[in-house]
Order: structure tokens, then C-alpha cells, then sequence
């Protein structure tokens, strides 16, 4: 698992970052957003990460309207977390609001569990809603970790299996941990 001290070491940052108002890290539109993901994929050549990468940060863009009150708007993107994990989050409005346009979920460890697991999307009547199953599925395949918050629910992805869970804080918004280190067999 993304070790609790790494966790709460990036909530830390993002949280310094939002209050500095730090666009190194903020990317406060999408063509920020692509134009560092663009020059990630062309540095690395590391495309399915890319996926993974573009599929969570472009939620920040696509899902919200309202960004918590004083906060940083747009999507935090750190490429380099304590020099290995990708760390991508939002002060949006999280997945349960957003879901619950379209479904009745009575909690965030629902409706976190609902958007890795279902077919579904807040943006109806698109057909789309498969992002972040296509994520957790990578992730798994692939044998990475993944980490990821909101509001108090998470999702935990490692060696392969996922795992949903209530968190002892509050996210607002949405918080995803990356690590792309390979697992030795």
C-alpha cells in the first residue's frame, strides 16, 4: 500500500500549495493540465501511465463546477511526490456528488467503491463512466499502486487486488497517490 506517512505528507503539500496559490503545482484549466501531461508523455515515453495519468487529472475538469470555497481551483499534479509517486488531486466536489445526479449513494466509501467498480457517470446522457474502472484495472494488471480519497472513502490498489475503506479524515474534493514502480516477481 502507499504508505500513510506519504499519504499524509501530500495531503500536507496540497494543502500548502492551495494556500500559497502555487500554479507550479495548480494546473487552473485543462490546456495547463495537457500541455504538462503532453511534456510528461514526451520525456518518458510512458503512455499507458499517461492514460492512467490523463484519465483522473481530466476528471478534475470534466466533473466540476463548484470548487470548495477558498481554495485552489484546477488540478494538482506533481510528477515527482518524494521523487516517485505522481500525486493528482482536486477541491472539487468529489464522487459522490458527482454520481449522485444520476444514482442514490448513501456514502463516499459507496460511491468510491461505485466509480472503480460500475459503468457509470455524473454526466448523463453521455454513455461514458468507464475511466476509472480502465484505472483500477491497469493498476492491477500491472501489478502498481494506487491510492485514492474522497471524501472519506478510498480505494487502495496493490499487488494486483483493490480494496474499498472508510478513511479516518475528511477529502474534499478527490486525492490520487501513483506508484508506478514495477513489482519484482
Amino acid at each position: 500500500m502507499i504508505p500513510a506517512e506519504i499519504i499524509e505528507q501530500a495531503k500536507k503539500h496540497i494543502e500548502e500549495s492551495s494556500q500559497k496559490k502555487d500554479t507550479d503545482y495548480f494546473c487552473i484549466t485543462r490546456d495547463i493540465f495537457q500541455a504538462r501531461l503532453d511534456s510528461y508523455i514526451f520525456k518518458s515515453q510512458k503512455y499507458i501511465e499517461s492514460a492512467l495519468i490523463g484519465e483522473i487529472g481530466n476528471n478534475t475538469f470534466d466533473h466540476n463546477w463548484k470548487f470548495a470555497e477558498n481554495k485552489m481551483r484546477g488540478a494538482y499534479f506533481n510528477l515527482a511526490f518524494q521523487e516517485k509517486y505522481i500525486v493528482l488531486a482536486d477541491f472539487g466536489r468529489g464522487i459522490k456528488e458527482s454520481l449522485s445526479s444520476v444514482i442514490n449513494l448513501s456514502s463516499d466509501l459507496e460511491a468510491v467503491e461505485t466509480g472503480f467498480t460500475k459503468q457509470i457517470s455524473g454526466r448523463l446522457p453521455e454513455q461514458r463512466g468507464n475511466g476509472l474502472k480502465f484505472v483500477a484495472e491497469t493498476v492491477k494488471s500491472k501489478k502498481w499502486k494506487l491510492y485514492f480519497q474522497t471524501g472519506n472513502g478510498y480505494c487502495s490498489i496493490e499487488d494486483g487486488n483493490i480494496s474499498f475503506s472508510q478513511a479516518d479524515d475528511y477529502y474534499t474534493g478527490c486525492l490520487a497517490i501513483l506508484d508506478f514502480s514495477e513489482e519484482l516477481s
